[in-house]
């Protein structure tokens, strides 16, 4: 409403300008009576204004532009129109009588003023048709941002629910996969299935704490993944292999929850891991960057994929950062550069 205010007092300001130029240039009238009809102008005009804003706020609520914008703005152009009109004559005449403008009382009188007329209706008409179409702009324009803002959250909250369902997905096939490691180890290893269950515990909670958050600080984040690679290493052994170069000044930085889990989670689908084929990732720091890449060794068929886990974590940052997440495959090597924010 300020920014609208600021914009109608310029608006009017330049018209009563242009209007006592005309006057001065073109009718020679004095500098005290242009001063008057400058200050009728202005009056006349901030009137023209206020009564306006009242009208297109009646109209809002009793003709809004969804129901018919050709009827409203014609509706409105001639109802500002004949305000404006009515008011100018009213109140050129109440100066005249007032003031007592001998010359411009005599140039109303004359033929060359019978065109200044004309000019004058033609000049109100152009006056109300722009203030009609400013607002209509104005109007289409808050409607759009409207619109691109509500698109925007939808896409955003439906972003969300698909990150959520990756990490929801952490719980039934990672914990299946832990609980059978853990069962062998119970018989095998009893100290080491103690160090196991203690460190599942850990990654769940993990999980649990900050399932509703949107960001982590990357250290918060690395804790977690490294429990999580621990219980992967008992199960691949040292088939897999995660290296972290990690730059201490870049750790108070933030990362949407459980990134890495869902990138080495994705690395481990993709390849194969066996002893002759080990699985080597790397985790490391680049200045606002963090760089995930592990060598590529495909299978021949994955389970349970559909493609979707790094086409959702792309869209949750585009949300996140203005720094877009980036794919890339170079040589035998997969690369994922993720922003820190």
């Amino acid at each position: 409403m300020e920014r609208r205010n600021k914009i109608a007092v310029i608006i009017v300001f330049v018209i009563v300008c242009i209007s006592t130029f005309f006057r001065w240039y073109i009718f020679e009238v004095d500098h005290k009576t242009n001063l008057i009809l400058a200050g009728i102008s202005t009056c006349v005009l901030t009137c023209t204004v206020i009564f306006f804003r009242r009208l297109y706020a009646y109209f809002d609520s009793v003709l809004p532009y969804d129901s018919g914008i050709a009827k409203r703005l014609v509706l409105q152009i001639l109802i500002t129109f004949i305000f404006l009109n009515s008011l100018t004559q009213f109140v050129l005449y109440m100066a005249i009588q007032i003031f007592k403008i001998e010359k411009f009382d005599y140039l109303v009188r004359t033929e060359l003023t019978q065109l200044a007329k004309i000019a004058g209706y033609l000049a109100q008409l152009l006056i109300v048709v722009l203030l009609n179409v400013g607002h209509f702009t104005y109007y289409s324009l808050q409607k759009w941002r409207e619109s691109a803002l509500r698109a925007s959250n939808l896409e955003k909250e439906k972003s969300q629910v698909q990150f959520d369902n990756l990490k929801n997905q952490l719980n039934p096939h990672f914990l299946f996969n832990s609980l059978t490691s853990l069962d062998s180890l119970i018989q095998e290893n009893p100290p080491l299935a103690r160090d196991f269950l203690q460190q599942l515990s850990k990654v769940f909670r993990y999980v649990l704490k900050n399932k509703e958050k949107g960001l982590v600080s990357l250290e918060t984040e690395l804790t977690f993944i490294k429990y999580y690679v621990g219980l992967l290493k008992t199960r691949f052994g040292e088939s897999l292999q995660v290296e972290f170069m990690i730059k201490e000044d870049v750790l108070d930085l933030q990362i949407a929850p459980v990134t890495l889990q869902i990138l080495i989670e994705n690395a481990i689908k993709h390849n194969i891991i066996n002893e002759n084929n080990p699985l080597t990732i790397h985790i490391k720091s680049q200045e606002d960057t963090l760089l995930i890449e592990n060598n590529i060794q495909k299978k021949k068929q994955v389970e349970t994929s559909n493609g979707q886990g790094l086409i959702n974590l792309k869209t949750l940052y585009s949300f996140l950062s203005n720094t877009a997440i980036e794919i890339s495959t170079e040589k035998d090597i997969f690369l994922v550069k993720i922003p820190l924010i």
